[in-house]
């Protein structure tokens, strides 16, 4: 309902003990652009790094969200991966296909360690999910991170392999930066 008054119980249930509530007050937070939420929202990304929630899964995906949509995270975006983006239809991923390896060599040379990669096909202004390769990767969190970065590099390179690729196919990759990982207190 869009309704800002509702700012302090979203703060509430970022205690919640059930994640995807977490995850959904984290997004309401962001999209309600409540003030005050910022500070929760770190203190609720920390908890979740301390329960050893891989970074990867939607909880931590939200909040990192959350945190950026409110100006407090800044996404590390290598220019040769942002000069190769691409104008999209609103709400759409915005790099073609067919950059997805070279996008993730620049991330991976910058240490952006990729999470994983989705797949849209643009049709007539709208955006449908497309099936990517089905590749079931999982990184092992308490390795270096720089041990973590050339493991996501060598998982997405192998996805790149089965990929779709086509004018109308974009790739949408998630990453994060070292200090999404080991965030100061």
């Amino acid at each position: 309902m869009s309704d800002p008054r509702c700012g302090p119980a979203l703060i509430g249930l970022l205690e919640s003990d059930n994640p995807t509530v977490r995850e959904w007050a984290a997004v309401a937070l962001a999209s309600l652009e409540i003030d005050g939420a910022v500070e929760p929202l770190r203190r609720a990304y920390r908890t979740c790094l301390e329960r050893a929630t891989p970074p990867d899964w939607t909880e931590p995906d939200g909040i990192r969200w959350a945190l950026t949509e409110l100006g407090a995270r800044t996404p590390v975006v290598p220019s040769l991966t942002a000069h190769l983006r691409t104008d999209t239809p609103a709400d759409s991923p915005g790099w073609p296909s067919a950059h997805f390896t070279a996008i993730i060599n620049d991330l991976t040379d910058h240490a952006q360690l990729t999470l994983y990669s989705q797949f849209w096909r643009v049709d007539a202004g709208r955006t449908y999910c497309v099936s990517g390769t089905g590749l079931d990767w999982q990184l092992d969190w308490s390795a270096p991170w720089d041990h973590l970065v050339e493991e996501s590099r060598a998982w997405s390179l192998l996805e790149a392999t089965g990929a779709p690729i086509g004018e109308d196919i974009l790739v949408a990759p998630a990453w994060i930066d070292r200090t999404d990982l080991y965030p100061e207190r």
